[in-house]
This record gives structure tokens, C-alpha cells and sequence, in this order.
């Protein structure tokens, strides 16, 4: 029998997870026997508390229920939001958990039984609404960064506290031209897979070859506007660029700048409290990383705008993001309906083609090529979960109850998955910037 610890939830703090309606009606024994049925088919094994079990002994992916009542109501309630409360609630749990959540997410976003309010709130095609995505208090710029306190953040990731993918030293590099004249580089998966102490040389690499494809060197005038922690705006100042950071956190403004002080690089780089709309004067190069973590499209957007409105003819901008490669999978979609009540209200991220779209949209701006590392921010997000695991006493320390700190191991999980299930690709994009179109009520000087 396998034994369970007991769970506690904090109704006053999480209220969303107080007991669903419904527990041990027609509809959740419905839902419970089709997924048992379901366990070969899926590859999934299901142990229940009075020992009993569902699927191959071997199953490549096993799910330990703790209150089956509670877990079958959650997904007839709420479907894969109700999965991700559930699992903050401790009703269920998993030796490897992003290959639960690929194999778990996908059946009850096609389940007819299971509440769907991620197509209620993006439609079938992920689309967010018109206005969606979280507007700055004066309402004329988007807030580009994700909210995820920096303690948080620390606890997780390396030295450089970067939370985009990283490339690791190993895989090799193939490269292709796409049918609409753009170069792509993809990186093969390393050759062996990568140790926590690799990641912040990695983090490093993601973002010099980040800083390599917007043109960054001695002289340039480089704007960040996602600056995250700080590594993206110090590397660009240590090439010799003019660099200006602008922000809208608070607390990142503080952080950032302590440590380009205690790097000495204050004098190098011009930090500001503000968005994308703030900025102005002219640039040879601007870089955003994750640009649509809060804000989606619109945030995606609102960068294109920028490097439109200050790119010097011949600037680039280069843009490090997760894309859908066609439209958002139903589990892709569904998630996001979790992550909108508790980690950002993004929506689910952009096709690919309708990220292409918005560039060709500029009359300025033009695709010049790609870089696809997905398999290099799956083993990125692998070693934030081990990382976090292992400092669940530090977590708790600083005032992150269980409940939180499962959240974001399934908030992490769901990103492995994504990357490892081809739901989502990381890449890196560089966008040229042409001579812009001559006025036509005057004559071309001779």
C-alpha cells in the first residue's frame, strides 16, 4: 500500500481550492472509469490508497492518488485547471511529474466530461481576446515581465537568475533555408544530459548568441526591455555598448541597480522605470527575451512597435520567445486557463505564424532568421524543477507555503511538458530593419 502524508490547505489563503462541488456523482465515476480504461492505451499506471491499482505494473508513467473523490470532481469541475489545483490541494502526485501532466492533460482536454475553461476563455484556436493581457496602471503600454518575485526566482535558477532557456555546450547545429527565404539554425538535444552546475555557462551562451544575433558590440545603442535579472544588459555593456534598460517592476529597478553598481557597470548602462512605449531616441539594436510572458501577443506586439519606431536603417532586433509551431494544442490551451488564475494572465503563446504575420505587418521591419533550441530550454526547465525540489526548506523559509510551492512545480512541469510534447518551441528570431519607404509626395534626392 502506498503510504501518503497528510495534506493541509490554507482555505483562507487558497479559497479556489476548498472541496469542488459534485464528489461521487455520475459524472466523476464517469470520468474515473474512462481514464482507468484509458491507462494502456496512455501508458499511464494509477495507484489508488487502498492499494489497488490501474494500468501495467511497468507503465512508463505513474500517478499516486491521494483523494481520488477530490481529484475526479476537480476535472469534471474544472478540467485541466482543476488538475493543476488538485495537485496544489496534494490530492495526487507523481514520481516524474511533467510526464504526467503530457499524458494527463491532453486526455481531459478532449474529455467531453471535463469542464474545458481554457476554450471557454481563448476559443478552440487559442486565440486570447481583443485587449487581453496585463496593461500598466497608465494604460499605454503593456508590463513585458512576469511578476514571479525575485526570491522565488533564486530558488530555482543559477547565478545569472535567467528565466529563458539556455544552450548548453553540446548538440550540434544543422542549418536550413525556409520557403520564405529566412535562415533557421536548429541545436540538436545535447549529447548528454546537462548537470545543475552546466546552467549558468549556459545561461551565458543563450545570451550571447542572443546579443550576436541583434548585432551588439563596441559602440552600439542597445535597448533592453526585458532586462529579467540583469545578465542580458550586463553582457551587452561588457561588449561596449550604449545600453538602456527600462523596466516596469519596482523591485526590479532596485535589484538591477545594486547589481550593475556592485559590477560596475552602473555608468554603462542607463536603467528606467517604464515600458516599451517610454523609450525613445534612436537604436542600432533592441533585445526583449520572453516578451509575452504577461502580456502575450500584445507584448510581442508592443516590441515589434518599438524596434519599428527606433531601429536605425540596417538595426535588428533580436527576440528570444516560446512559440506554439501551429495553433495551441487543447492541453496547451486548457493550461493556460490554469496559469491565468495563478502565474500569468499571458493565454497560451503565440502561433508561429501569427508571430510572422505581425512582423510582416511593419513596413520596416523583415524576418532574417531563426535559431530553434527547445530541446536546450527543456533540459533548462528539467534542472529548475531538480533545483527547486531540493530547496523546498529554503522555499518555506522565506514564507512559500506547500501549496505555493506545488504550484510552481506544476507550473514547471507544464513548461517541460510543452517543450518535450512539441506544444510549444523556443527560439531566438532576428528582425532586420529596412531603409524606411520613401514619402511619396516628394522626389527622391538625385
Amino acid at each position: 500500500m502506498v503510504r501518503l502524508e497528510p495534506q493541509t490547505v490554507d482555505l483562507d489563503r487558497w479559497p479556489a481550492l476548498a472541496e469542488p462541488p459534485g464528489a461521487g456523482g455520475q459524472v466523476t465515476a464517469e470520468i474515473a472509469q474512462a481514464l482507468r480504461r484509458s491507462t494502456r492505451e496512455l501508458g499511464l499506471r494509477i495507484d489508488y490508497p487502498d492499494s489497488s491499482a490501474a494500468g501495467d505494473y511497468d507503465a512508463p508513467v505513474r500517478v499516486v492518488l491521494h483523494e481520488p473523490e477530490l481529484f475526479w470532481a476537480r476535472l469534471a469541475d474544472a478540467g485541466v485547471l482543476g488538475l493543476g489545483e488538485s495537485f496544489m490541494a496534494g490530492e495526487w502526485t507523481s514520481p516524474v511529474l511533467r510526464d504526467a501532466v503530457g499524458v494527463l492533460a491532453p486526455w481531459v482536454a478532449a474529455n467531453a466530461d471535463c469542464a474545458h475553461p481554457g476554450e471557454r476563455a481563448y476559443g478552440r484556436d487559442g486565440r486570447p481576446p481583443a485587449g487581453g493581457g496585463r496593461r500598466r496602471r497608465d494604460d499605454h503600454s503593456v508590463d513585458l515581465e512576469d511578476s514571479v518575485p525575485g526570491a522565488l526566482t533564486s530558488l530555482y535558477t543559477d547565478e545569472t537568475m535567467s528565466t529563458s532557456g539556455a544552450v548548453f555546450a553540446s548538440g550540434a547545429r544543422t542549418r536550413a533555408r525556409a520557403a520564405d527565404g529566412t535562415d533557421v539554425v536548429h541545436l540538436d538535444a545535447p549529447a548528454t544530459p546537462p548537470r545543475r552546475n552546466d546552467l549558468g555557462d549556459a545561461q551565458r551562451r543563450a545570451v550571447d548568441t542572443l546579443l550576436t544575433l541583434a548585432g551588439v558590440g563596441r559602440g552600439s545603442r542597445t535597448v533592453v526591455v526585458t532586462p529579467g535579472w540583469g545578465e542580458l544588459p550586463m553582457r551587452a555593456a561588457e561588449r561596449g555598448a550604449h545600453v538602456r534598460a527600462v523596466t516596469g517592476s519596482t523591485e526590479r529597478l532596485s535589484a538591477l541597480g545594486s547589481r550593475f553598481a556592485a559590477a560596475g557597470l552602473d555608468e554603462e548602462i542607463a536603467l528606467s522605470l517604464g515600458g516599451p512605449a517610454d523609450v525613445g531616441g534612436a537604436a542600432d539594436a533592441v533585445v526583449a527575451v520572453d516578451p509575452a510572458s504577461t502580456a502575450g501577443a500584445r507584448g510581442l506586439v508592443s516590441v515589434l512597435d518599438l524596434a519599428d519606431r527606433l531601429l536605425v536603417d540596417a538595426g535588428r532586433l533580436a527576440l528570444a520567445t516560446l512559440v506554439s509551431p501551429g495553433r495551441p494544442a487543447p492541453a496547451l490551451i486548457e493550461l493556460a486557463a490554469w496559469a491565468s488564475r495563478y502565474v500569468s494572465e499571458a493565454g497560451p503563446p503565440v502561433a508561429w505564424a501569427d508571430l510572422t504575420d505581425a512582423v510582416g505587418r511593419s513596413e520596416r521591419l523583415t524576418l532574417r532568421g531563426r535559431l530553434e533550441s527547445t530541446s536546450h530550454h527543456a533540459e533548462t526547465v528539467r534542472l529548475w524543477s531538480e533545483t527547486f525540489a531540493n530547496r523546498g526548506r529554503d522555499a518555506a523559509a522565506l514564507g512559500f507555503d506547500a501549496v505555493y510551492r506545488r504550484l510552481w512545480a506544476f507550473q514547471l512541469a507544464s513548461t517541460e511538458a510543452g517543450l518535450r510534447r512539441g506544444w510549444t518551441e523556443s527560439v531566438q528570431l532576428v528582425v532586420g530593419a529596412d531603409p524606411s519607404p520613401a514619402d511619396p509626395g516628394t522626389s527622391p534626392t538625385p
